[in-house]
């Protein structure tokens, strides 16, 4: 069985025993991720004379040769059921309808065999309960009359009176659906590490002949909808979009080797599910989260635009807030909050906040008193902890959690006596 490792993104390098030819296939698809990722620099950091490898913002699958890659958040560090946790992010971030479930058959399995599971059991039941179908025009030579003759073609009688050229229509399982659900089945095969749920995968992808194996256009993809009575199909489909997401078949060591790489950035993962996650919860206290890009008044201070990823906003306070997938430090605050302050200023925002994820070493709640008059007045540390997203309830508990926390900043900044404000330096 190929060798796999477990790696924490982020965290400390990690002995590699595998091959050369791995080591020399991982340089190439570090430079290839980090470019199709837009990552700041190449996301392994190879020691071959300590036997190392380490990884930086980067989370998901990635199959070389002889050898496969699981890499963890570092905000997941302390979560057993990390990789669904991940897929309830990715879901949530792409607003997909299926939200998926710890349980003992899934806790364990690796991330790519996890999806494979999903996917092979929707397959499962099309095989019996079959596929989305729809009319197909075809052209065919046959022995007798079926559908029209293919006026066109007639000429041909002349030579072959024993066939006719015939146009007719059929009904068949050769659609957007099925070629997703045959691409996400090839793409999954390739690296399950379970030999019977490969096999199993390579088998449904066989399954609808007439259906083409190529991954729709984007566009398709989209605006892909089931009817009620292939609704079983939806986790899978929803599996086949999570997979399209990441850069695959990417440049390989060897011609004969799996290129497999489901991976995404681990800062982009943790902001956009920050953003979705303030949407609901600022929904849910009746005032309202947007990114930042769409601040009002953003356009007269376009160099502090950066600093802002969500604007959360009351009838009568706003606060401007940027998130950091690094764990808090002291170091990393000050770094933030200059631009953010700038930004707050230009927002007229009355407080602004920084968004991490859960730590030990960080308060939920925390504030710090901005001072210089003229701008915003307090900073609020803030944490969404994504651990358990997969177990029952796990969503509802963090949207509820950030919605008390939002909800509490809006309070305090509308309680703030007028004309309270300061800016400048941070303090405790």
């Amino acid at each position: 069985m190929t060798p796999g490792y477990t790696l924490i993104e982020g965290g400390p390098a990690q002995p590699f025993t595998g091959t050369a030819s791995d080591l020399a296939e991982l340089r190439l698809r570090s430079t290839e991720l980090a470019t199709r990722l837009g990552l700041a620099e190449e996301p392994f950091v190879i020691d071959e004379d300590a036997g190392t490898i380490q990884v930086r913002g980067l989370t998901g699958y990635l199959a070389l040769g002889d050898s496969t890659l699981e890499i963890m958040p570092h905000f997941l560090r302390h979560d057993p059921g990390w990789r669904v946790s991940l897929l309830t992010m990715l879901t949530t971030i792409h607003h997909l309808e299926w939200i998926p479930q710890v349980d003992r058959g899934t806790r364990h399995a690796g991330l790519a065999d996890l999806l494979g599971m999903i996917v092979a059991g929707a397959m499962s039941r099309a095989s019996s309960e079959g596929m989305p179908r729809t009319y197909v025009e075809r052209r065919a030579v046959t022995s007798s009359i079926r559908g029209q003759v293919d006026a066109a073609k007639m000429w041909r009688r002349v030579v072959d009176p024993y066939s006719v050229d015939c146009r007719f229509s059929e009904f068949v399982a050769d659609g957007p659906v099925t070629s997703a659900l045959k691409w996400a089945c090839r793409e999954l095969a390739g690296a399950v590490q379970q030999p019977w749920l490969e096999s199993e995968l390579m088998n449904y992808a066989e399954l609808f002949p007439e259906a083409s194996p190529e991954l729709p256009p984007p566009g398709i993809m989209d605006g892909l909808q089931l009817t009620p009575q292939f609704g079983f199909l939806a986790d899978a489909l929803d599996i086949a979009r999570v997979v399209a997401m990441g850069p695959h078949n990417g440049v390989s060591g060897r011609p004969d080797g799996p290129t497999r790489a489901f991976v995404w950035s681990t800062s982009k993962v943790f902001g956009d599910f920050v953003q979705v996650l303030a949407e609901r919860a600022a929904r849910e206290a009746g005032f309202t989260a947007y990114r930042g890009t769409r601040a009002r008044r953003l356009n007269d201070v376009a160099s502090a635009a950066a600093a802002v990823d969500t604007v959360v906003e009351s009838t009568s306070e706003l606060v401007a807030m940027s998130v950091c997938p690094q764990d808090h430090t002291e170091d990393l605050v000050d770094e933030l909050v200059g631009p953010l302050i700038a930004a707050g200023r230009g927002l007229s925002a009355s407080d602004i906040a920084i968004v991490f994820p859960a730590t030990m070493g960080l308060r939920p709640g925390t504030q710090m008193r901005i001072r210089e008059p003229g701008g915003p007045s307090l900073l609020h540390l803030l944490t969404v902890d994504p651990s358990g997203l997969g177990e029952t309830g796990g969503m509802n508990r963090v949207v509820r959690e950030f919605e008390l926390d939002l909800t509490q900043v809006l309070t305090i900044a509308q309680r703030r006596p007028a004309g309270s404000r300061r800016i400048g330096g941070t303090g405790a």
